[in-house]
């Protein structure tokens, strides 16, 4: 099946890139070699417009407390910015998409069915390490060479 989003060719980021961002991070060598991707526009990287929530509900679950959360999230921000990994604004397309995926795709939780909406009606490749949200994408997707993520 062709790519039919607007923004196809590019690569979808979403809650684990975010979180493989702190050096104490098992994947954090992933997230620095799809941050120099981006950088030297290898790849055209997108944030999936719900990891910014998603990461924020984990940081808060793990304890952090609002200072360090904001210290945290606006870090993330400078490196994504600094890379040129473009945010993606969430629209009613993706919600409606995430809760077919959902009803079809029981494995999928509320998060990573957004993630997998945003990808297949943007027409980006998904790039993150989930492999539930990379396993749906590709099925989806008719198998179209998604690139799959990795798992240190």
């Amino acid at each position: 099946m062709p790519r039919r989003g607007r923004l196809a060719g590019g690569l979808l980021l979403e809650t684990g890139f975010l979180l493989a961002l702190n050096p104490s991070d098992r994947n954090h060598s992933w997230a620095l070699g799809l941050l120099v991707e981006c950088r030297g526009r290898r790849a055209r990287c997108f944030l999936s417009p719900a990891a910014p929530v998603e990461v924020s509900l984990l940081l808060r679950s793990r304890g952090l407390d609002e200072e360090r959360a904001v210290r945290s999230l606006r870090l993330m921000e400078e490196i994504l910015a600094g890379a040129g990994v473009r945010a993606l604004t969430l629209r009613l397309v993706h919600a409606a998409r995430a809760a077919e995926l959902r009803s079809k795709y029981p494995e999928l939780g509320f998060f990573d069915s957004l993630h997998a909406a945003v990808a297949l009606e943007e027409g980006l490749e998904y790039g993150d390490l989930d492999g539930v949200v990379r396993s749906v994408v590709e099925r989806e997707a008719g198998g179209s060479g998604q690139r799959s993520g990795r798992r240190g």
